[in-house]
């Protein structure tokens, strides 16, 4: 089954809707001491001796992160670098004119490597911001700027690419907690059946703005449910940290309170059989019987957060 894409969840349909022409993916790559790359445009091609990140358009039926990807690839010989993360968007005029909306991904280098130039760039640089090239358009001036380790000022600093392997990486997930008629929690039965029951939702991806938005493009894509990512209508509802487990290291959890569902729009949840093959509803007490330990706990105590509107939080 192809679950239908509601714009809300694609940058590309929001780009269309915003009246965007182009779009394309730059590459924030920084080295383990800290220093990003940049490329300089090769003398007599549009804008030569211009100084800029990697990166170029996207091609049809590619995402933002593969496109910067395959650019990195193209215009460096760089392959297996590390995203961490996608740092939204600046729109600006291509030189024909046509309003461009560039994504950014920022991505990390974990050992020197060597950069092989195509015909586009005749030179590389790794800076730190505080010693950009000229020239250098404005935008991706500021944007690495923001978004950069800044230069080292005192003895014993270590720039964020040295320090973030020295600390523990968490992967988030987000979820939206439903309840029927009666109390009894909504769950949905895994197509795996190693994974048992479980919520509506699914790991944190580089798109998403924060958990909320994970969760909420969870719960269309799982059950057809389209809720708006505002915290108002969806109120925190349980904080969890998972011990690291099963080749997974830890992670964060954030499931929020998508309310009481009537029977009518129970019977119009919209499945993905690759994903689920049910909906399973159990009151508190068939949880223990029903469910494997750990899915028992987390549903208990989003009930009692339910019931006491005070949000949970569980260590499992």
């Amino acid at each position: 089954m192809t679950v239908e894409t509601d714009p809300l969840f694609d940058p590309f349909s929001r780009a269309r809707a915003d009246g965007v022409e182009r779009t394309s993916t730059r590459v924030l790559l920084t080295d383990p001491a800290g220093r990003v790359l940049l490329l300089r445009r090769t003398a007599g091609a549009p804008q030569g001796g211009r100084w800029e990140l990697p990166g170029g358009g996207t091609e049809p039926g590619e995402d933002v992160v593969a496109a910067g990807l395959r650019e990195l690839g193209e215009e460096t010989g760089l392959t297996g670098v590390r995203v961490t993360a996608r740092l939204g968007h600046a729109d600006y005029p291509n030189t024909r004119g046509a309003v461009t909306r560039a994504f950014v991904v920022a991505a990390q280098l974990d050992r020197p490597r060597e950069v092989r130039l195509s015909p586009e760039h005749d030179a590389y640089r790794w800076v730190l911001p505080a010693g950009l090239p000229r020239p250098v358009a404005a935008h991706e001036a500021e944007l690495i700027r923001r978004h950069s380790a800044p230069p080292p000022v005192l003895p014993g600093h270590r720039p964020l690419p040295v320090y973030l392997p020295t600390i523990p990486a968490a992967p988030m997930w987000g979820s939206v907690f439903f309840t029927a008629e009666g109390g009894a929690a909504v769950l949905l039965r895994a197509t795996d059946p190693a994974k048992g029951l479980q919520w509506a939702g699914g790991d944190v991806e580089f798109g998403d703005p924060s958990p909320l938005h994970t969760a909420v493009r969870e719960c269309w894509e799982e059950t057809g449910i389209l809720l708006e990512p505002d915290p108002e209508r969806l109120p925190l509802l349980a904080t969890v940290f998972e011990q690291p487990r099963g080749g997974w290291p830890a992670k964060v959890g954030f499931a929020f309170h998508g309310g009481e569902l009537s029977a009518e729009r129970l019977a119009a949840i919209r499945l993905d059989p690759a994903e689920h093959t049910e909906v399973v509803l159990l009151a508190r007490d068939e949880l223990a019987a029903r469910t494997d330990p750990r899915r028992a706990r987390l549903t208990r105590a989003a009930l009692d957060a339910v019931r006491t509107g005070v949000p949970a939080y569980v260590v499992c």
